[in-house]
C-alpha cells in the first residue's frame, strides 16, 4: 500500500482527495466551534456589562434626583429665601443657613457640600468650607439648572490632591435672570461615582470603565488623570455620541488592539458610562480552548489521513485490476514491481486513445469503401454496365435493399456556362471539387421531402441524382423544390444549373435509359437557355416538328451582309434563329453549320483579298457544335458576318486603291514632262485625270505623302540644280527654263530647300570638281 502511495498517481489523488477532504470538515468544524463558543462568552460578557452600567446609570440618576431634591428643599426654607433676598452681610444668620445646610447633607450621602452665593453683598456660605469659584458666576445660564465639572486644589485639604468635583448650579430667579442674581451650587463628589461603579462591577483600578457627557468629556474615570479630558477625538467616542442609542456594544480597535466596547446613556442627563475591554482578555481561558481544539482536530485529522489510504485502496482494487489486464508488464509481473512513477489515467488514456484511433480508422475505411462502392455501383447503373465479380456480395445486397424503388427516376444538373463563367474560373483549380459536393448536399437534402436520392458526380460540370418514386408518375411538388434549388445555389454561390429530368422507369435497370433521356433534355437549354428545367413534355414540341431549312432567311442575311449595315446583318440573324428554335436540338446544329456553309460558298470571291483568314469558318462551326444557348450561336453568326463584311470593305477599298495608283502615277509623270510651264496647276491636272481638284489633291497628298505643289516644286527645283552643276547658264535663265519666271522667289525656294542660294552652290559645285581634278 505505501509502495503505491509512493508510485501511483491516482492512489495519491485519491487518498490526498480523502485526506483533504477530512481536514477540511474538521477543521471548518473545530473553526466553526471554537467561534460559537467565544462568541457565545462574548454576548453573555456584553449582556453583563450593559446590565452593570445600567445600574451605574441608574445611581446617576439617583444623584440627579438628589441634587433636584436638595436643591427644592433649600428654596423652600424661609431663611435661605431671606438670605438670597438679604441685601446686608449677617455673620449670624450665614452661619444658621451653614447649620441647616449641614444637617440637609447628611440625608444625601452622594453630596459632597452645598453652597449659596449671594451677588449683592459678595458673600458665599459652603458646607465644606471651600472657597467659591468667581468663574461660577459668570456661566451664561441657560436653564434653571446647569452642569459643571471642575477641579480645585486647596491647601492641606484631600492631601493637597486636587477635588474633583460634579457641580450642579442652580438658578432661583433664573427666569428673572440678570446679573446680580443668587446661586446655590451642590457639589458631588467624582470619586463617589467612581466608587459606585466599581462596587457594581466589582472592577479594579486597571478596569477600563468611565462618564462622558454629550461633549466627549470625561466625568468620571477609573484612571484619576483622565478627569476631565475631551475624548472626542477617539473614533469610539464619535461613534457613541453619533449613535444616538440608549444603549449599545461594538468593536473597535484601540492602540492598536481590538476591543468590545459598551455603553448606556443615562435616562436624566446626557451622560453615557462607557466600558472598554481587550477582547482578548474576555475570556480568561480562550488560548487553553484554543490549544485543546488545535489538539483534538491534529488527532482527528491523523485518524482521517489512516481513514482515507484505507478508503483509496478499497476504491483503488478496481482500476488496478483494469491496469494489470491493460498493461501486464513484460516479465510477467505486475505493474506494481519497478521504481518508476506511474500515472495511470495517462497510461490509460494514451490505450484507450489508440484504441480509439484505430476504431475510427477502420470505420472510415469501412464507411469510403462502402461509399465508394455505392458510387461505382450507380455509375454502372447508370452507363448501363455490368458490375465487376470482385464486389463483395452484402454489400451489393445492402445498396439494393436502400436502392428498393420500385420505380427510378435520374435528374442531370448542368451548371450553365455563361453564368458561371467567371466564378468557374475562380473556382475551377481550387474549390470546384468543394463546389461540386455543396451542390450535392444541397441537393440531396432540398430532394429528401420528394423520395430517397442519391447524387453522383458525372463530369466536371454535370451531375446526376438518383430518386426512388412509389409510383409511375413524377410527383407534383419535384418542380418547385428544383426551382428552389436553382434558386438556393444562384443566391449563395451565384451560379445557375439547368435540370433535365430523366424519364420514369421501373426498377434499377431502367436507370440508364432515364439518365440517357435526363442527358437529352437538358440539352434543349440551347433553346430555352439558362436555369431551365426540362422533360419529355418540354421537348416533345421540338422533336415532333418538322422544320424546313429557313433559305428565305438565309438569303435575306447574305444581302443584308453585301450591304454592310450592321442593323440589317443582325435583324436577318435574330430571324434565322427564331426559326431555328422551333426545331430540335440536332436540326439548330445542322441548320446553322449550313447557314455557314452558305456564308462561305457565297463569298468565296473574298479569299483573293490580301491578308483574308478563312480558318474562322472551321472556328465558328466548331464553336456552333459545342454551343449551349442560342444566343452564343447568334454571336458566332453575328461575329463572322462581321469579319466578312470587314472583308468586302477591304476588298472594296483595295480596288480604289489599284485605281487611285494609276491616277497618281499619270499625273505624276505629266509632272515630270510638263514641268517647264509656268501654268501648271492642279486645276489643269484634274481636268485631265477626269477628278475634281479638291478630290485630286486629297487622293495625290494621300498616296506621294506631299500635296501637288510641293511636288511640282521638288521637281523644278532638282531640275534646277542639276543645270546649276552641269551648265554655265546664269540663274535667271535657269528659273525660267524650268517654270519660275520669278528670280529672286526662285532664289528664295532654292536656299529653303539646299541651305544655299543658287549662285554659293555653283561655286560650291565648282570648287568640288576643282578637288576631284587636282586629285
Amino acid at each position: 500500500m505505501m509502495n503505491r502511495l509512493v508510485r501511483y498517481k491516482a492512489f495519491q489523488k485519491l487518498t490526498i482527495s480523502y485526506f483533504l477532504l477530512v481536514l477540511l470538515t474538521v477543521g471548518l468544524l473545530s473553526t466553526v466551534l471554537f467561534h460559537l463558543f467565544s462568541g457565545s462568552a462574548v454576548k453573555e460578557i456584553d449582556r453583563n456589562s450593559k446590565a452593570m452600567l445600567s445600574q451605574v446609570s441608574y445611581a446617576s440618576d439617583v444623584v440627579y434626583n438628589q441634587v433636584m431634591t436638595m436643591g427644592s428643599a433649600l428654596l423652600i426654607r424661609p431663611e435661605v429665601a431671606a438670605f438670597l433676598n438679604d441685601k446686608v452681610e449677617d455673620k449670624t444668620n450665614n452661619y444658621h443657613i451653614f447649620r441647616q445646610m449641614s444637617q440637609m447633607i447628611g440625608v444625601y450621602p452622594y453630596i459632597h457640600s452645598v453652597g449659596i452665593y449671594r451677588p449683592s453683598t459678595g458673600s458665599a456660605v459652603d458646607t465644606a468650607g471651600l472657597p467659591f469659584d468667581p468663574s461660577i458666576s459668570m456661566l451664561g445660564a441657560e436653564g434653571y439648572m446647569e452642569f459643571y465639572p471642575r477641579s480645585i486644589k486647596i491647601a492641606h485639604r484631600n492631601n493637597d490632591e486636587p477635588l474633583r468635583l460634579l457641580t450642579f448650579l442652580l438658578y432661583p430667579e433664573f427666569s428673572f435672570q440678570t446679573s446680580d442674581n443668587p446661586l446655590i451650587y451642590i457639589n458631588v463628589e467624582e470619586k463617589s461615582i467612581l466608587t459606585t461603579i466599581r462596587r457594581i462591577s466589582k472592577a479594579d483600578s486597571a478596569s477600563n470603565v468611565f462618564v462622558i457627557d454629550k461633549e466627549g468629556r470625561v466625568l468620571s474615570h477609573t484612571d484619576p488623570a483622565l478627569f476631565l479630558e475631551d475624548l472626542s477625538g477617539e473614533d469610539y467616542i464619535q461613534r457613541i455620541l453619533n449613535q444616538g442609542e440608549e444603549e449599545n456594544s461594538f468593536t473597535s480597535t484601540i492602540q492598536g488592539k481590538k476591543n468590545l466596547v459598551t455603553y448606556v446613556k443615562s435616562e436624566e442627563m446626557d451622560w453615557y458610562f462607557v466600558s472598554v475591554f481587550p477582547y482578548s482578555g474576555l475570556i480568561s481561558n480562550i488560548d487553553r480552548l484554543r490549544n485543546v481544539t488545535l489538539l483534538v482536530t491534529c488527532g482527528i485529522v491523523l485518524a482521517g489521513l489512516l481513514t482515507s489510504i484505507l478508503l483509496s485502496r478499497s476504491i483503488y482494487r478496481p482500476l488496478s485490476t483494469l491496469l494489470e489486464k491493460l498493461m501486464p508488464a513484460a516479465d510477467g509481473n505486475p505493474p506494481d514491481a519497478g521504481s518508476a512513477f506511474v500515472d495511470e489515467y495517462k497510461m490509460m488514456t494514451e490505450v484507450f486513445q489508440s484504441l480509439e484511433e484505430k476504431e475510427k480508422t477502420m470505420q472510415f475505411v469501412i464507411n469510403r469503401s462502402s461509399r465508394t462502392i455505392r458510387e461505382h455501383y450507380l455509375h454502372s447503373l447508370l452507363r448501363g454496365q455490368s458490375l465487376a465479380p470482385s464486389l463483395p456480395g452484402e454489400l451489393i445486397r445492402d445498396i439494393e435493399e436502400k436502392a428498393a424503388g420500385p420505380y427510378f427516376g435520374v435528374l442531370v444538373f448542368r451548371v450553365d456556362k455563361p453564368q458561371a463563367e467567371n466564378a468557374q474560373g475562380r473556382f475551377e483549380a481550387k474549390q470546384q471539387p468543394l463546389l461540386r459536393f455543396a451542390i450535392g448536399n444541397i441537393a440531396k437534402e432540398m430532394l429528401e421531402p420528394v423520395g430517397p436520392c442519391d447524387y453522383l458526380i458525372m463530369e466536371e460540370n454535370e451531375a446526376a441524382a438518383i430518386l426512388q418514386y412509389e409510383h409511375n408518375r413524377m410527383p407534383e411538388e419535384l418542380e418547385p423544390v428544383l426551382r428552389g434549388i436553382q434558386q438556393f445555389l444562384h443566391r449563395y454561390f451565384k451560379l445557375t444549373v439547368s435540370i433535365g429530368v430523366g424519364d420514369i422507369g421501373f426498377g434499377r435497370k431502367t436507370l440508364s435509359s432515364s439518365y440517357t433521356s435526363a442527358q437529352q433534355y437538358v440539352k434543349y437549354r440551347l433553346i430555352y437557355g439558362k436555369e431551365a428545367v426540362l422533360d419529355a413534355a418540354a421537348t416533345r414540341p421540338h422533336l415532333m416538328n418538322a422544320l424546313s431549312y429557313p433559305a428565305a432567311y438565309e438569303q435575306k442575311l447574305i444581302d443584308a451582309v453585301q450591304s454592310g449595315r450592321p442593323d440589317r446583318i443582325r435583324e436577318a440573324i435574330g430571324q434565322f434563329v427564331e426559326q431555328l428554335s422551333t426545331g430540335s436540338i440536332s436540326q439548330v446544329v445542322a441548320y446553322s453549320t449550313q447557314l455557314m456553309l452558305s456564308l462561305l460558298k457565297y463569298f468565296d470571291y473574298l479569299q483573293h483579298v490580301p491578308d483574308s483568314n478563312f480558318n474562322e469558318y472551321l472556328d465558328a462551326v466548331t464553336d456552333i457544335e459545342s454551343a449551349e444557348y442560342l444566343t452564343e450561336i447568334e454571336e458566332i453568326f453575328d461575329r463572322y458576318c462581321a469579319n466578312l463584311r470587314a472583308l468586302i470593305e477591304e476588298k472594296n477599298l483595295w480596288m480604289n486603291a489599284q485605281k487611285h495608283n494609276i491616277v497618281i502615277e499619270k499625273v505624276q509623270n505629266h509632272i515630270q514632262e510638263h514641268y517647264a510651264e509656268p501654268n501648271l496647276s492642279l486645276e489643269l491636272v484634274s481636268s485631265i485625270a477626269g477628278l475634281s481638284p479638291s478630290y485630286l489633291g486629297k487622293l495625290f497628298k494621300s498616296a506621294a505623302g506631299q500635296s501637288f505643289s510641293e511636288y511640282l516644286s521638288h521637281t523644278r527645283l532638282e531640275k534646277a540644280r542639276e543645270l546649276l552643276s552641269s551648265t554655265p547658264a546664269t540663274a535667271a535663265k535657269i528659273s525660267e527654263s524650268v517654270g519660275i519666271y520669278n528670280t529672286p522667289y526662285f532664289s528664295t525656294l532654292f536656299k529653303k530647300k539646299y541651305g544655299l542660294t543658287p549662285s554659293a552652290f555653283r561655286e560650291q559645285e565648282a570648287m568640288r570638281e576643282a578637288e576631284s581634278a587636282g586629285e
